[in-house]
């Protein structure tokens, strides 16, 4: 239900401390100027040179864990981070020594490892602080669960409608990137919003975007993927990872995107608080037994705190 002048009611109880956040600043940019800012060649972070490289890996159909260690070992910092992940009490690999190539062929597997990989490389060039609302730990904390839980979920889909695992991976460890470019280009923008946030607790960060900012993060991720050419797959669910009612191509991933934010957002992490109707809907559509994805949700949780840890260890410099 809106009021008269169309502001959705889940607002009315953050309009009056807008003001108790600050004005917005004399270099404040327009949802055009952003876009126009974004797909601008000489403004848009460029996809890191490493990130180039295993694009190109992906497409030899001779690739195997050797030839992506050896791309991710011209990275030291990349390399040491896949290392410290594989180690994590999370995985359980006890060897006292993991190089990368264990990582990616004992431990952890090729998609998951090049996955990984290509997400933080991309988005290493991107200035974001490490902690605090939307931050690269808020970030990572939700991407790494998220990679998990949505590989779990797929698999309770009949065959013919899965999403094959290596684009359901980089989708979703992409499909939140629009955080940490409004951190990293429009510094303005986003300290408004993280103090819009602090005051306003209740309200889902989506809904406060959209109010504050004339737009949202997934339009913001959109257009970033845009920018870098990468497929129109992955800005469809960039764009649309906050409808679960969304309807048109790749719709399912689209639906497996939104149902596992949706049960992270019960274990209080990420961008998304649980909603029990939508939940139930998208089960439906996808077809996944409900009471299947509330038991893969309760053996994650009683993960937790491995899991935390791994979440730490990637954050190292």
């Amino acid at each position: 239900m809106t009021n008269s002048i169309g502001i959705d009611a889940k607002l009315q109880g953050a309009l009056w401390t807008l003001h108790t956040v600050g004005s917005k600043s004399s270099d404040w940019a327009s949802p055009q100027d952003m876009h126009d800012t974004i797909l601008a060649l000489d403004q848009l972070p460029p996809l890191p040179e490493i990130a180039q490289r295993l694009l190109v890996l992906r497409g030899d159909p001779l690739c195997d864990a050797q030839k992506l260690a050896d791309v991710i070992s011209l990275d030291p910092n990349l390399s040491a981070q896949v290392v410290r992940w594989a180690s994590s009490p999370f995985y359980g690999f006890r060897a006292k020594t993991v190089t990368v190539r264990d990582a990616i062929a004992i431990v952890l597997g090729f998609e998951p490892v090049f996955n990984l990989a290509f997400g933080l490389c991309s988005l290493a060039p991107m200035k974001v602080p490490v902690e605090g609302p939307l931050g690269k730990r808020f970030f990572w904390r939700q991407t790494l669960a998220g990679t998990i839980l949505i590989q779990k979920l797929a698999q309770f889909m009949d065959s013919a409608e899965r999403p094959p695992q290596s684009q359901l991976n980089l989708t979703y460890l992409l499909h939140n990137t629009g955080h940490m470019l409004l951190a990293h280009l429009f510094p303005a923008q986003f300290k408004y919003l993280v103090r819009l946030l602090a005051a306003n607790p209740s309200n889902e960060v989506v809904t406060l975007e959209r109010y504050a900012l004339g737009t949202d993060h997934a339009t913001l991720g959109a257009w970033l993927m845009q920018g870098w050419q990468m497929p129109k797959t992955l800005q469809d669910v960039c764009l649309h990872h906050h409808n679960p009612c969304y309807r048109g191509p790749d719709e399912r991933r689209v639906w497996l995107v939104c149902l596992t934010d949706r049960l992270l957002g019960r274990l209080a992490i990420g961008d998304v608080g649980p909603h029990g109707e939508d939940e139930a809907m998208l089960c439906r559509n996808l077809r996944i037994d409900p009471a299947k994805a509330e038991e893969t949700l309760a053996r994650f949780a009683d993960k937790m705190e491995e899991f935390e840890a791994t979440v730490g260890s990637l954050l190292e410099a």
